[in-house]
């Protein structure tokens, strides 16, 4: 016989939060693999060999995720993280996006439907990356250190 679990505003929260985490780490993998393909393909038209236009995306996805994890690293500190990974988040988002929309059929639902995966993909990890920084951030109420 299962021990039932208190049911709650507090339960529901982890619910919530759990169905957040599994559909944006679903989407950040499938927005992933065709983020990749278009790269790769943009790196083949421009002369790449296999080897780089397979390492290319994972180096400009790799930017992403390295220049996230150094943010959420400093907001856990109290800092805002300093020019470096913001301007390297951004210049990789930018890649992404731009190698997404140039492999686009030229027409405007063309671009939109090919740079869709690369804003899916951002838009799902910055998700993870702010329930993460929801979950670490310290309790702030009238009895907790610090508060007012």
């Amino acid at each position: 016989m299962a021990i039932d679990e208190p049911q709650g505003p507090a339960t529901f929260e982890v619910w919530i939060r759990r169905t957040a985490t599994a559909s944006a780490l679903l989407l950040a993998v499938i927005a992933a693999v065709v983020s990749f393909r278009h790269m790769h393909e943009l790196a083949l038209m421009h002369g790449e060999d296999e080897l780089a236009a397979a390492l290319i995306p994972l180096a400009v996805d790799g930017t992403i995720v390295t220049a996230s994890m150094s943010l959420l690293l400093a907001s856990r500190y109290g800092s805002r993280g300093g020019v470096l990974p913001w301007v390297t988040l951004m210049i990789s988002c930018l890649a992404s996006l731009g190698a997404n929309i140039a492999v686009a059929e030229p027409t405007l639902i063309g671009r939109v439907i090919a740079g869709w995966p690369s804003l899916a993909l951002i838009g799902a990890y910055e998700m993870l990356m702010s329930q993460i920084r929801q979950v670490a951030r310290p309790e702030r109420g009238p009895g907790a250190k610090g508060s007012r």
